[in-house]
């Protein structure tokens, strides 16, 4: 199956409270800090409990299809997110929120 980006507006933070970094084997809670998670079949982190409903590899920066693809034939339920997208917009609103003080 082919991939295709499609842009949304959706909330940054919806994305970072259900969201688990991968590389081939392994997973990275974003919220609990756990590393070293099987991602096979993941659906709930197995630390903290969390839903999780994204994916995004640092193996995937700059949009390389192949790694795309490959987490999605592992991960096919869960959504992928750009990681460059993901990175650029958790980084504007932590300096937003520093500024907000």
């Amino acid at each position: 199956m082919d991939c295709i980006r499609i842009w949304t507006e959706i909330d940054i933070q919806e994305i970072d409270s259900h969201i688990i970094m991968v590389d081939d084997t392994l997973g990275y809670c974003h919220k609990c800090k756990t590393i070293g998670i099987d991602i096979r079949d993941i659906k709930k982190c197995p630390s903290c409990g969390r839903e999780i409903r994204y994916v995004t590899s640092t193996e995937a920066k700059g949009g390389r299809p192949e790694i795309v693809s490959r987490i999605r034939k592992k991960l096919p339920h869960l959504a992928f997110v750009d990681y460059d997208d993901y990175i650029r917009l958790t980084g504007k609103k932590k300096a937003e929120s520093l500024f907000k003080a």
